[in-house]
């Protein structure tokens, strides 16, 4: 939010002088013309009555009234014989016809004659006289004080513009981190434009949708458990005896469908438990270190790879034992299921958080499906036979239980040559 205020209000001040430069350059809204018709006017009631000083009181007086005249209005004087070279003759030819000649009406430069008509004047303005200068430093200033103005007036208009797409901003993290009942204030001085009530109508329709395939899922779930507990029965019930050896292996057939379709429904409700936004963990202080210890000793028996910890670090942290334990077990277990020979799990700690890094020397996680692996049921294809195990909710089930901690997890390249799971959870 801060990178987009400050975005905006260099964007706003360098359009402004941009747009200052662009009219004076393309002389928008210029009133030029107008200056040099209302300073041609100056010019020629100046010398009409100059004439009148010198046909009464001669040319010399007139002179030196006109000298007094451009001391007093800060100008300059020059003063060119009427065949000076130092003056062009298309100046001369301009005096002849009209006895004026202005050469810039912003600066107050101008050509003229008058009396005798034997020389030729030239003012302009003095910028060295102190009275000039101050009107410079002024113009300056003006200059400057609007600008300032427009940065205050700009600064202002965006800085509660940038508290409303603050609090707005918020209320956006907490609905993407799974509070489906944060919604925008739509009080006046909290909207921005139409888009609070537009983010709360596509929440609301979200969160219906969302609910709907919670309980949806929840309820196939529980519904599941009814006809899987009756074939189950009927299984127990069966009379080995009268069961014809043949018949043995498709018994055995169905009592293992049965046992994975019955696990697959306990996954599915437990994914669904750690879902709802009402479920809370109970965090006590736990050496990490050791408890990743007795979970490997555990977990070595269901595997041929070896299973290697590396702890540099004291690390205790507030965390829910069980929870935590399911996490990690489901990510090692994924680990040594495409491991050729070792998972690496190494621990580390700094001031603020816990990382726990879980890798393997099997094949890598290509990078496009690194975030979605995490997704319910969504399972890569060499994952898809029947000798992997799983339903496809183990790491989503870790993804909700590292969540709850307030922590993360993604997926890295590892030296090893595999994937590498990455868990950060605060301390």
């Amino acid at each position: 939010m801060k990178r987009l205020f400050l975005l905006s209000y260099g964007t706003i001040l360098i359009t402004f002088f941009i747009a200052i430069i662009a009219m004076e350059q393309l002389e928008l809204f210029s009133t030029d013309e107008i200056e040099e018709i209302a300073f041609g006017n100056d010019i020629s009631a100046t010398a009409g009555l100059l004439t009148e000083i010198a046909e009464f009181k001669g040319q010399a007086q007139a002179e030196r009234s006109f000298k007094k005249f451009t001391d007093k209005m800060h100008l300059t004087l020059e003063v060119y014989p009427s065949t000076s070279s130092e003056v062009s003759e298309e100046i001369r030819e301009h005096l002849l016809d009209h006895n004026l000649f202005i050469e810039d009406a912003e600066e107050n430069m101008a050509y003229f004659i008058f009396g005798d008509k034997q020389k030729i004047y030239r003012i302009a303005d003095d910028f060295n006289s102190p009275f000039m200068q101050q009107v410079s430093d002024k113009e300056w200033m003006i200059l400057v004080e609007i600008c300032a103005a427009l940065a205050i007036i700009t600064f202002i208009v965006l800085f509660f513009l940038a508290r409303r797409l603050r609090r707005l901003e918020k209320t956006y993290i907490a609905f993407a981190d799974g509070d489906f009942t944060a919604r925008a204030s739509t009080k006046l001085f909290h909207n921005v434009g139409k888009l609070n009530q537009t983010f709360n109508i596509m929440a609301n329709r979200i969160s219906q949708l969302i609910n709907s395939n919670r309980n949806l899922t929840n309820a196939v779930a529980h519904e599941f458990r009814t006809p899987i507990f009756r074939i189950q029965c009927n299984l127990d019930m069966l009379d080995d005896s009268k069961v014809r050896p043949d018949q043995m292996p498709h018994l055995e057939g169905i009592q293992s469908d049965l046992n994975e379709l019955n696990s697959m429904v306990e996954e599915l409700l437990r994914f669904s438990k750690l879902e709802r936004l009402d479920t809370s963990l109970v965090l006590e202080p736990t050496d990490i270190g050791i408890l990743l210890e007795k979970q490997l000793n555990h977990l070595q028996f269901e595997t041929e790879a070896k299973l290697t910890l590396h702890v540099t670090d004291n690390c205790i942290a507030p965390v829910s034992v069980r929870a935590l334990q399911r996490a990690l077990g489901n990510v090692i277990r994924n680990g040594y299921k495409y491991a050729n020979t070792e998972v690496r799990i190494s621990l580390q700690a700094s001031p603020e958080e816990l990382h726990i890094t879980i890798e393997n020397d099997g094949p890598d996680i290509p990078v496009k499906a690194r975030d979605s692996i995490f997704d319910p049921f969504v399972r890569l294809d060499k994952s898809r036979d029947r000798q992997s195990g799983g339903h496809g909710l183990g790491l989503a089930i870790t993804k909700q239980i590292i969540k709850q901690h307030k922590g993360c997890i993604y997926i890295t390249d590892s030296e090893m040559g595999g994937a590498c799971f990455n868990i950060k959870l605060p301390l």
